[in-house]
């Protein structure tokens, strides 16, 4: 697990595996070069808000969950039955849980793991879905309202990717994004956005998540025998936690 290379939609690190593979992966930049400044836009601290998507990998079609607080970030895929919950517990420090409903397991990882698995987060792309470099790499265009608010166009190719980006700059979150490459196509589009999400949207609260079994990720390299575990780790491209 490491949520610094992951696709470029950091948030949908487990979600976008619907199809049995991740489709689109973000182009590898220097992000130490020199980069073009930011836009007033582009620093506003994200504000709370809870939203949800239409998520389409190719064929494959599900609702896509995401709430952003000021400390934690959660996203659900209905198609996969997963949560994904990063909390900042302190300064660059950062707790992780994956729900799983299916199997009624629950993994923590503390931040001592986190580090140990050099897996710190990319806090503002989780925040935003899209990560603020690539917003740079691409070029601004046209603009108009969408969900009672300024949205620029973003285009361009990255990586062999074409990506057509409509970008809601008060609320630091996609209203649609295309990605295509040969063979491969997903698309993600707003449907709702809140400042409070409704109380049916699938959150994982300590009370839905009660009688789950919980697992500390320090302790996977002692349970590769159970198959929970065995199938995690071979999601994560692991044969062993470490």
């Amino acid at each position: 697990m490491n949520a610094k290379k992951t696709p470029f939609f950091a948030s949908l690190l487990l979600a976008l595996s619907l199809s049995g593979h991740v489709v689109a992966n973000e182009a590898r930049h220097d992000h130490a070069a020199p980069v073009a400044k930011m836009t007033p836009s582009q620093q506003v601290v994200p504000v709370p808000v809870a939203a949800r998507f239409d998520l389409k990998v190719n064929q494959t079609q599900t609702d896509w969950y995401l709430w952003r607080e000021a400390d934690s970030i959660e996203t659900a895929s209905a198609a996969v039955g997963q949560n994904d919950i990063w909390r900042r517990v302190r300064g660059n420090e950062y707790n992780y849980r994956r729900v799983f409903h299916n199997d009624q397991r629950v993994v923590d990882y503390t931040s001592g793991e986190i580090k140990t698995r050099h897996a710190e987060p990319d806090w503002s792309k989780l925040a935003s879905v899209i990560s603020p470099q690539l917003l740079r790499e691409l070029k601004r265009g046209a603009s108009k309202t969408l969900f009672g608010e300024k949205a620029v166009r973003y285009t361009g190719k990255l990586g062999g990717q074409t990506v057509d980006l409509w970008w809601l700059e008060k609320s630091q979150l996609p209203a649609s994004l295309q990605m295509a490459r040969t063979g491969q196509r997903m698309t993600l589009t707003l449907k709702e956005l809140h400042s409070t999400a409704p109380a049916a949207w699938p959150r994982a609260t300590e009370e839905r998540i009660a009688d789950y079994g919980l697992i500390d990720a320090a302790d996977f390299g002692d349970m590769e025998s159970d198959p929970f575990v065995a199938r995690i780790l071979r999601q994560d491209g692991h044969s062993h936690s470490h």
